[in-house]
Formats: structure tokens, sequence, C-alpha cells
């Protein structure tokens, strides 16, 4: 029996959108893009005539309701998830939804409710789980190569917050939080996935280091943190050390880079992708010395080339099941997928206790309900 094929449409025209998912959708066996979304018509018009899209929509509603898809990526702004997503749901389509899932707990666990009415396919696109450093930790835990879990360390540099011109990013009313949702979602993510734990309590410290600009249109606005700190006590007794910025300066391509460490009761793993040619995993297992590299094995490369992490990016999401196109295939075997909105929720509630936690002066704050 062959695959139906997903017919979707994509809100956003942004370089992400160029980069992310078009070149992962329009090569996909099972899947054709049928619209697009965009705020400015010559720019959507545009968008849709380099990717071949036959329909280009200025209004999301009219592409919802069309009747025409199947399926459709949210790729815009922080402030859009929740109504363009819950639509979508309401319309009975399956819904991609970039993180974080909300400006808060309530609109995630909303847009978590809808989902289950419509019995559909979500997921939110947590990228940096997709990563051969990633995936080679996650599976050396789960082997045991550490025993139990005790911490947690991870950090995220990089600088593009470094100039202070105004970004929506760092708009609360748009973002809902600075470097803690857009950056440090992704953290809350990757510990939940690889100690395969629930969190209970946070304490964060945040700064705006960098003056920011008003609005274009000159309105003044309050603005989001660009750096912050922040720990997290699980279920399981482990904690995790988070720091995570957008002020910081790393030399190389993508101009940050991602650091881990994991230490249990019998061993250690350290982490590094300098997102310029390094992609390395070293461990010592209880009393050896000293650290070794514990090379990445071939079936997670899965054929991405591994001089340039910019191209094992690229092929990952572009070529492989990852993400966008694992979704796909899920939609097209009627099958749910990893990480969906229920994560989504989850990732929101330590944001929100995050947030209540810095303008507390970092206070413990114990994670809301997870019914």
């Amino acid at each position: 029996m062959t695959a139906p094929t997903v017919r979707v449409g994509v809100v956003g025209t942004s370089w992400w959108a160029d980069s992310m998912y078009l070149p992962a959708l329009v090569d996909h066996d099972h899947c054709v893009v049928d619209a697009v979304v965009g705020r400015s018509p010559s720019r959507t018009e545009d968008f849709a005539r380099r990717w071949g899209i036959d329909r280009s929509y200025t209004d999301p509603a009219a592409m919802i309701d069309s009747g025409e898809v199947d399926a459709v990526i949210v790729a815009s702004a922080n402030d859009s998830h929740h109504p363009l997503s819950a639509a979508a749901l309401d319309a009975g389509l399956h819904v991609l939804c970039e993180k974080p899932l909300g400006l808060d707990v309530a609109q995630a666990a909303d847009l978590v409710t809808r989902a289950r009415v419509a019995g559909v396919v979500t997921m939110v696109p947590f990228t940096y789980r997709y990563m051969p450093m990633f995936r080679w930790i996650k599976r050396l835990i789960a082997e045991g190569y550490v025993g139990s879990v005790r911490h947690v360390n991870l950090r995220y540099y990089t600088g593009f917050a470094h100039g202070g011109e105004y970004v929506w990013r760092f708009d609360n009313a748009v973002a809902g939080s600075g470097v803690l949702g857009d950056l440090g979602s992704h953290w809350i993510h990757i510990a939940r996935w690889l100690l395969d734990d629930d969190e209970v309590a946070v304490s964060a410290t945040t700064r705006r280091q960098v003056p920011r600009a008003d609005r274009p249109d000159g309105r003044d606005y309050e603005r989001g943190e660009d750096s912050a700190v922040f720990t997290v006590d699980y279920r399981s007794g482990a904690y995790g050390v988070f720091q995570v910025t957008a002020v910081a300066w790393e030399p190389g391509t993508f101009g940050q880079s991602h650091q881990i460490e994991v230490h249990g009761d019998d061993g250690t793993l350290h982490g590094l992708c300098d997102w310029q040619t390094v992609q390395r995993v070293s461990g010592a297992k209880w009393g050896q010395e000293p650290m070794v590299e514990l090379p990445i094995p071939d079936d997670i490369w899965n054929g991405s080339p591994r001089r340039s992490v910019h191209d094992t990016y690229r092929h990952i999401f572009r070529r492989t099941g990852a993400m966008t196109r694992g979704w796909i295939d899920a939609i097209a075997a009627g099958t749910p997928v990893q990480p969906d909105f229920a994560e989504g929720l989850a990732v929101q509630r330590v944001l929100d206790a995050a947030l209540a936690s810095a303008a507390a002066g970092g206070a413990q704050v114990p994670i809301g309900d997870r019914s």
C-alpha cells in the first residue's frame, strides 16, 4: 500500500523557513508543499516562485480554511504560535510549531488539549537532539556508561545579540522571554531527553547585558534577557546547571558553541560542538585517567559529512528522517512522533518557572502541574 501524499502549508518566509523547512520537504517522497503564508505579498510570492509552491497567501486563516492542506508548519514569531496552531488544530490539521510552543503555560496547555481532541500528529522541533554529539551521549547514558546520573551541565554560547539593535526575539510582548525561551528551551528539552526524567524545581538568574534599541516605530517595550543561568532539580535526585547567552563571542563559521558534561556514579562524559569542525565526545569510567575520546559511531553519523558541523547539520535535516521529514513520515504512517506538543508543554512549564524565579531574585520555584 502506497503512503498518502501529505499536503503542507508553511507559515513564514524567513531565512529559517528557507534553510530548514523547504529543503527538507521538497524532496520528500510523501509530501508536497502546497501553500505558503507571509506578511509581505511580494516576498511571499517570490518565496513561492523559488520553491515551486502553487499558492501564496498573506492571511493564514485563508490557507488553513482552504481545504488544500493536510498539515501546517508554524515558523513565525512566538506570539503567533498559539493562535495559528489553535486554528490549524481546530481545522483537523497536523501541526509542527516552532519552540517555544506558547508565550506561557496556559497557551501551551491549550494547544495540547486541542491536539488531543483533533487526534493529529504534532511536533515541536528541538533541533539539537538530532545532532551526532547529543545522540551519542544519549546512547552512552542509556547503555550505563556513567551509571546513575548525578548532574548534567550544558552551555550555549552565541553572540547574535551583541549589537543592541531591535530584534523581536528580545521583545517580551512578541517572544514571551529572551534567551530563556530562544536558547534555554533547547537545553531544557535536551536534558529531559538525555536523563529521561522530570523536573521538580528551578532557580534562575537572568541579565540584560546589552542596551537594546527601541522598536522601529519608536515605541518602548519590555526587553527580554540576553543572558541566563539556571539550575534544575530532577525527580531522580539529579540536577542540571545551564548557561545560555546571546552576548558571548565565539569564533567560527556559525558563531556559537555547545558544551556538555554528564557525571554519574560510574563515569563522566564531556561533549563539545564548536559549530565549525569539532563534534567530539570524551569519557572516563570512575577512576580512569585520562579522559579518552569516544568516537561517534557510523550509524549515528548516518552518512553525514564529518569535517564541517554545518554540513552535518544540513544533511541531517534535509536528507535523513530527522525532525521535519520524520514528522511527515509519521503523518503518512498514522503514527505519533517525538518531540510532540506534550513535550513542548513540559518545556514551557520549566520556562515559566525559570522566569518566575528570575523575577523573585533567583528563589527556587517548583514546576507546575503536569496533568
